[in-house]
């Protein structure tokens, strides 16, 4: 039995906000984190696109998203194939396909790319601020990043999606800031014409948090939907990114 709702665009007249979170069931909660202690480096596969680069692609926001949500978003593109939806059961047919490229900015207006395949193993994490296991699972990573569990090689980059002015903790930048959230994070766009938020359609993402593993290849490696436990994460990271 499917543990999530698919991801559903409702329309912008009722807060255009994709509506699924993990079930209790899917929190990985027993796990209990080591004792270990380490630094942790806040360098991640997202670079600053240097203005006027004659390959940098820019993007911009749908003119036609409402004004409530500029807070919350920003310009998002899409290079590459989009990844097909995760499915409730059976293999994942993303895995092995390459990751797209994300073009967009941060909560500061800072233009951000996402390419594993330039800058090596990413943890790509995707957040709803309004989502309680999402408010679950960061304290969780904060954890392994002070204890530095998260292996070296991995960068982390969260990618704040599914925004809904209505609902609690808007606007998303001061949410993560107030989560402590350290890495960096870059904030979804809209696409009124689909009535979807753009990163996440292009991971396929099927609920919240969703995690998507990409090798230094660029190569999709593994993808899950649902909050999980401290040493379930370290032996993903470790294990799916051969970095053991």
């Amino acid at each position: 039995m499917n543990r999530h709702r698919r991801l559903t665009a409702i329309g912008l007249s009722t807060a255009l906000a994709l509506t699924a979170c993990g079930s209790e069931a899917d929190t990985a909660a027993t796990d209990t984190a080591a004792t270990d202690t380490g630094s942790t480096s806040s360098e991640t596969a997202v670079t600053t696109t240097e203005p006027g680069s004659s390959d940098a692609v820019v993007p911009t926001i749908d003119p036609e998203v409402p004004e409530q949500y500029l807070p919350g978003i920003g310009p998002v593109a899409v290079i590459g194939e989009s990844l097909p939806a995760l499915p409730d059961s059976g293999d994942d047919p993303a895995v092995g396909m390459r990751a797209p490229l994300l073009e967009a900015e941060n909560f500061d207006g800072v233009s951000m790319s996402v390419n594993p395949a330039a800058d090596g193993p990413t943890w790509l994490i995707f957040l709803a601020h309004w989502c309680p296991h999402c408010n679950d699972e960061i304290p969780v990573i904060n954890t392994l990043r002070d204890e530095g569990r998260i292996p070296d090689g991995v960068d982390v980059v969260a990618v704040s999606t599914a925004v809904s002015p209505d609902r609690p903790n808007f606007p998303p930048g001061q949410w993560l800031e107030d989560r402590d959230w350290s890495y960096p994070a870059i904030a979804d766009g809209i696409d009124t014409g689909r009535e979807t938020f753009i990163a996440a359609d292009a991971y396929g993402v099927s609920g919240f948090p969703f995690s998507v593993l990409v090798d230094g290849d660029g190569t999709v490696v593994k993808r899950w939907s649902g909050a999980r436990g401290p040493d379930d994460i370290v032996a993903m990271l470790t294990n799916d990114l051969a970095l053991g």
